[in-house]
């Protein structure tokens, strides 16, 4: 696993370029896979509410493209989207979006094919910013690192990726909590001294 942080996956956004950097950005904050964002239509997004829906995945197995409905009810979610990733996606729709609705799709107009979008454009892109190795799956675990990070509740990270346990996040990510435990005995011990100093004041 690859781990970028912000500066990074906007680094890569940028060399992806005007059609598919969109797409980098909506990846990395939100975690959605990448067939599942290849399956994403016009109807699944509600901008002014700055909420994403996932209701189907797009697979391609032999060259054959394959719309199914996600695997489990977990995977069957809404996804709250950053106020910066809704703005830029409602730029997306009105230059890339297709003619079927299809948010992410190919200059022809058809669904994006993992296969041609790696070699033409992922890798391209990853060489000239961030530098290999570096999966566009590695934006998942991206998107997992910066909401750590930030402190948010494992369930809510389980919600977003669509696992139905937080087991999942554990196992999968439990190295990145590493140095947590100092980290909160640390704030215990702002606590602790805020109370001591208040209590030594004159009058306390």
């Amino acid at each position: 696993m690859r781990f970028l942080d912000t500066a990074e996956i906007h680094s890569l956004a940028d060399a992806s370029g005007p059609r598919y950097g969109t797409l980098v950005l909506t990846a990395a904050f939100t975690g959605l896979r990448f067939g599942e964002l290849a399956a994403l239509h016009l109807e699944d997004l509600n901008l002014l509410k700055r909420t994403l829906t996932v209701s189907r995945t797009l697979s391609e197995v032999a060259g054959v493209v394959e719309m199914t409905e996600p695997k489990t009810k977990a995977a069957r979610r809404t996804v709250a989207l950053p106020a910066t990733v809704a703005r830029v996606l409602g730029d997306h729709i009105q230059a890339h979006s297709s003619e079927q609705g299809i948010v992410f799709a190919s200059p022809a107009g058809d669904y994006l094919r993992r296969t041609n979008f790696r070699l033409r454009h992922w890798l391209p892109a990853v060489r000239n910013s961030v530098g290999e190795p570096c999966r566009f799956h590695d934006l998942r675990h991206s998107h997992v690192s910066l909401l750590i990070q930030a402190g948010e509740h494992p369930k809510t990270i389980a919600a977003r990726l669509g696992h139905k346990s937080v087991r999942t996040v554990l196992d999968v990510y439990g190295h990145i909590y590493e140095g947590m435990d100092e980290e909160a005995a640390g704030r215990l011990e702002e606590a602790i001294s805020h109370h001591l100093a208040a209590s030594m004041r004159p009058g306390a």
